[in-house]
């Protein structure tokens, strides 16, 4: 036992000699150029040109615009902000809110709009800049979030300039319209203080009626209308509280939003956000794409307990009435009653007038507005971390529904797999769009779903299917104008999730059928690195996602890459695939809380090479408490329990670049597959699994130049029996 001891201690202080596989000896020579060149993309609009040019994506937008001044004259403004967000600030939205996609042509999930009387403008951030060059004719400014010289919305309008990207060049004392029930109170605040900082007299101008919807009536007739489909009960299996302790039992041990109340004096909480109201009352609808939300308002008091519902007459059946006990519960404070959705504002107006109201600054201006000055409370909704701290039936529920994503995906790459194995030399080279495309792998991803039946309610966002270059557009949007198809030369891109009635997923996998370049492999390789970083890391209470993001850039920030977007954000449980308060992304943000256990997040380091590939390698995972031998202080510490179990690909993998703790990780995640995920595939699915999660073992060599390579085994029997010898000789 001596002996075997003294082995473990060698090899534990050769291990600490080579945990670094550069400082032990591995060169790794990738000859890259010193400076990349980007090169202009043919898919862009060119608008130097005369005529401009535009491919085929680009959407003309001269009749909007020209319908839009008009109504803009009338109302003696210079000025149209149109926010993406529909009245209840969401990122996805209905149809019939699509505003800003209807007058400029450009779809991306986030973006605002500002239109003058000569000048339009769509702030876009680093996901979507080269989505908003294909989409938008040279009507458009696009102002790119973040780069050299783009100025605010709220600086442009004040700016004069002769360049149309830096200045709206409005008149001194110009008004600035816009739909108090569409611009959040911060955004409104935020504009008023910088024109108030000018001498200009430009100010905001609220106007009730929405211009761009009167446009659109104007164009086609009618506006889409809101879906209007019934509602779906969440049981208690899922949920793990009624709405009852949500709002006022405490029997179950949690804080109770009325008990939240009473710490602030507030008399009426509102609530505005649909995935809180959804979460409340345990239901849940099909309003918005993706999202299983339904268009409503809900006001709390301390006496009564209000939802408002977009076409009541139909959604309010009796199975929707005896879940929420209308009418039929004792203290009539604890029942609901259900309102149509038309009477909340007025309702408002009228608490707001007499009671102490509660409401976050993320809410509309049309909210504000309707409380007196000396009622407002306005602060961070109470449910936002409510919400986010999943309870043990939520956290384990997530756990069964990264476990079924991850097998429908193993299931998907086996079918893509046997495609590109019979593949001819044409097909593989070139390309069929009939045979293997963006879309037809697209579709496939949610035929793979449907296996589960009810439980599974549909896609959590659009699927993001792109080859080669597309997947250089960081939310790229296959269509049957950009399709192409899928070949052995380039990377394809997944980014796609489900919506379980036992969680939401969002999981993206990088491929390569073929042999990629050197580059592909090492930016695959650093992307994964930051991934692995990330979900390994320890962290205390207290510590906000910006506090760690860098973990996973690091790996790409070493040899000069980098990503647009944010490493992580938080996910609903059968709600929004965006949630926060917290997420894990540089950069100050002041809603942003701090991570705590029961939070849920996606792990999603990229690389993006304009006209040429993009890498993304996302997983889905959630924070729980860390085992550590130590605890400083009052601190708790926690760390990632990971939940997707799909394979990487190892034919991207340059191994060499991995650390020995990484190779364990990697080892140890793809035995979790084997054993988790494996035997729920069919035949195919698993020949794919199996094939991409063999072992990886890490090799040490001392001085490789020489040619006397000798391996970390062969060093290691030998150092144990040197030692036993010397055991022998005493």
């Amino acid at each position: 036992m001596e002996k075997l001891a003294t082995c473990l201690i060698a090899f534990a202080v050769l291990h600490l000699v080579t945990s670094s596989p550069i400082e032990a000896g591995h060169d790794v020579n990738i000859a890259l150029p010193k400076q990349r060149v980007r090169r202009q993309d043919e898919s862009v609009r060119d608008c130097t040109a005369v005529p401009p040019t535009y491919p085929e994506t680009t959407v003309m937008t001269d009749q909007q615009l020209l319908n839009l001044r008009v109504y803009m004259d009338q109302n003696d403004i210079e000025a149209y902000i149109i926010p993406s967000e529909d009245a209840h600030q969401s990122e996805y939205i209905a149809e019939a809110d699509e505003r800003r996609r209807f007058v400029s042509g450009f779809d991306g999930s986030a973006g605002l709009a500002i239109v003058t009387t000569n000048r339009a403008a769509v702030w876009v951030d680093g996901r979507y800049f080269l989505q908003a060059k294909m989409q938008l004719d040279c009507n458009w400014v696009s102002q790119e979030i973040g780069e050299p010289n783009v100025p605010s919305p709220a600086d442009w309008l004040l700016a004069e300039s002769t360049d149309e990207g830096l200045g709206a060049s409005l008149s001194n004392g110009a008004k600035v319209g816009f739909d108090p029930t569409l611009l959040s109170i911060s955004t409104y605040f935020s504009y008023n203080e910088t024109f108030e900082a000018s001498d200009r007299g430009i100010m905001l101008q609220s106007i009730e009626e929405n211009l761009v919807d009167s446009v659109w009536v104007d164009m086609e007739g009618e506006k889409p209308a809101y879906p209007g489909d019934e509602l779906l009960i969440l049981e208690h299996e899922y949920t793990g509280r009624t709405w009852e302790e949500k709002i006022f039992d405490t029997s179950a041990g949690y804080d109770t939003i009325r008990e939240l109340m009473a710490e602030k004096d507030a008399d009426a909480l509102i609530v505005t956000k649909l995935d809180e109201i959804a979460w409340i009352f345990n239901l849940r609808g099909a309003d918005i794409p993706y999202n299983p939300m339904f268009i409503s308002y809900a006001i709390i008091e301390t006496d009564a307990i209000k939802l408002y519902l977009y076409d009541m007459t139909t959604r309010a059946v009796q199975e929707i009435e005896d879940h929420l006990k209308q009418g039929s519960c004792t203290p009539t404070a604890n029942c609901i009653t259900i309102n149509d959705y038309s009477a909340f504002l007025a309702d408002l107006e009228d608490i707001g007038s007499t009671k102490k109201v509660w409401h976050s600054d993320t809410g509309s201006y049309a909210i504000y507005e309707r409380v007196a000055e000396d009622n407002r409370i306005m602060e961070a909704s109470p449910i936002l971390l409510m919400k986010a701290r999943k309870n043990p039936t939520e956290m384990e529920g997530l756990r069964q529904a990264c476990k079924k994503d991850s097998i429908s995906l193993c299931e998907l790459f086996g079918w893509i797999q046997e495609k590109v194995d019979a593949m001819t030399d044409e097909q593989a080279t070139t390309g069929d769009l009939t045979y293997l495309s963006e879309l037809i792998i697209e579709d496939e991803a949610y035929k793979v779903r449907e296996r589960w039946g009810h439980e599974f309610t549909g896609h959590s966002f659009k699927s993001i299917s792109a080859f080669a270059e597309h997947g250089a557009i960081i939310h790229y949007s296959s269509s049957e104008t950009t399709d192409v198809p899928v070949t052995k030369q380039g990377t394809y891109m997944l980014d796609s999730g489900s919506q379980f009635k036992d969680g939401t997923t969002d999981i993206t996998r990088t491929l390569h059928y073929g042999t990629p370049t050197a580059f592909e492999k090492e930016a695959y390789t650093r992307v994964l690195m930051g991934h692995i970083d990330l979900v390994n890391t320890n962290f205390r209470s207290g510590v906000y996602g910006r506090d760690i993001d860098a973990i996973a850039r690091e790996p790409l920030w070493s040899n000069g890459l980098d990503y647009r977007h944010g490493t992580g954000h938080g996910i609903g449980h059968f709600l929004n695939v965006h949630e926060g308060p917290a997420r894990i992304s540089i950069g100050y943000r002041s809603y942003e809380k701090p991570m705590e256990t029961g939070m849920f997040f996606s792990d999603e380091p990229g690389y993006y090479e304009d006209g040429s590939f993009g890498i993304r390698l996302e997983n889905d995972m959630i924070v729980v408490d860390a085992v550590t031998d130590h605890s400083f202080s009052t601190y708790e510490y926690m760390t990632f329990e990971m939940l997707s179990l799909v394979p990487f690909d190892p034919n991207l993998i340059d191994f060499t670049m991995l650390s020995p703790a990484q190779i364990d990780w990697y080892n140890a995640y793809n035995k979790q597959i084997r054993a988790e995920v494996g035997p729920e595939l069919t035949d195919r699915g698993r020949e794919w699994m199996e094939a991409n999660t063999e072992p990886i073992e890490y090799t040490f060599s001392l001085n490789p130049s020489s040619g006397n390579a000798v391996s970390i085994s062969v060093l290691l029997a030998s150092t144990c029996l040197i030692i036993a010898n010397l055991f022998n000789l005493y």
